[in-house]
């Protein structure tokens, strides 16, 4: 079921693909092989992530890393992604964690915190800040700011 056919012309093919950044079509090659080796798994994984399938290509560049451990470049690939994804889920809290702390009605997502905030002038502030989310929103509360 498994084999080492590196060598295949579909993945040269495929490679090239990728490298051209056509995942769609890399996939869909990939996808009609029935030869399943790790380099299979690699490059599915590799098109499978760059279409938007996460979960899939993260099990199948896995597959590939725990088949040939000593492939560095699996094992690179698969670190870089899950790296990307970790980098993504704190990105993600952090601006939904900031979106959340809506002080007074203050929109603290367009003025990055600076608003609401009682050390200097806290109203002229507030007045800044919601003239700052209306024109985000295309507005303009104080046409003179």
């Amino acid at each position: 079921m498994y084999s080492n056919a590196y060598n295949n012309d579909n993945f040269i093919k495929a490679r090239g693909l990728i490298g051209n950044n056509e995942f769609n079509k890399a996939y869909d090659l990939l996808k009609s092989i029935g030869d399943k080796c790790a380099e299979w798994y690699y490059l599915t994984g590799v098109s499978a992530m760059n279409i938007g399938y996460y979960e899939e290509g993260e099990e199948y560049i896995n597959k590939a890393k725990d088949m040939k451990p000593e492939n560095k470049e699996y094992e690179e690939a698969f670190y870089n992604y899950n790296g990307y994804r970790d980098n993504y889920n704190s990105r993600s809290y952090n601006y939904n964690r900031r979106r959340r702390s809506d002080l007074d009605g203050c929109c603290c997502c367009c003025c990055d915190g600076l608003c609401c905030t009682d050390d200097c002038c806290g109203d002229c502030m507030k007045l800044w800040c919601l003239d700052s989310c209306c024109e985000c929103c295309g507005g303009d509360l104080v046409s003179c700011f």
